[in-house]
């Protein structure tokens, strides 16, 4: 399993290799970074403020007991999606930019809802659960 530093240089590195390979801007600044959302396990558990949703449409959940991040995505005011970022093929961490998932492992893209759009990959990214209670976004480990 890789450390969030490894995961970091991972990332950084994916970034600058999209660059170097000739990528339009527009892909490389999907590279930018998300809004991250620290918290603390709580029963299985996850809660996120559905205030974090004002500026953008993706939030990304960290928690230090939790081996990779949740991309949480907002599909709609009731429904949001849980995608635990940790890759189907090979269980590294993916990016999340703003129009999917990447592993710079292998190369393997999903999209926003975990589904394979590019393969070695061949199945999707794991979700989770989600209810809203009292304007917070809960997250389901357990499912």
């Amino acid at each position: 399993m890789k450390t969030r530093r490894e995961f970091l240089k991972d990332t950084c590195t994916a970034c600058l290799g999209t660059a170097f390979l000739g990528f339009t801007f527009s892909q490389l600044t999907s590279c930018s970074s998300l809004p991250i959302y620290k918290t603390n396990l709580s029963q299985k558990a996850v809660s996120v403020p559905a205030a974090n949703f004002a500026e953008s449409n993706l939030v990304i959940v960290r928690d230090l007991q939790v081996p990779f991040d949740i991309l949480l995505v907002k599909k709609s005011d009731t429904e949001y999606n849980a995608i635990y970022m940790k890759c189907s093929h090979q269980e590294n961490p993916v990016t999340a930019t703003k129009t999917g998932l990447y592993c710079s492992s292998h190369g393997s893209t999903f999209d926003l809802d975990g589904n394979v759009t590019k393969e070695p990959a061949l199945t999707p990214l794991k979700k989770f659960k989600t209810q809203i209670q009292d304007n917070q976004i809960i997250i389901d480990l357990n499912s």
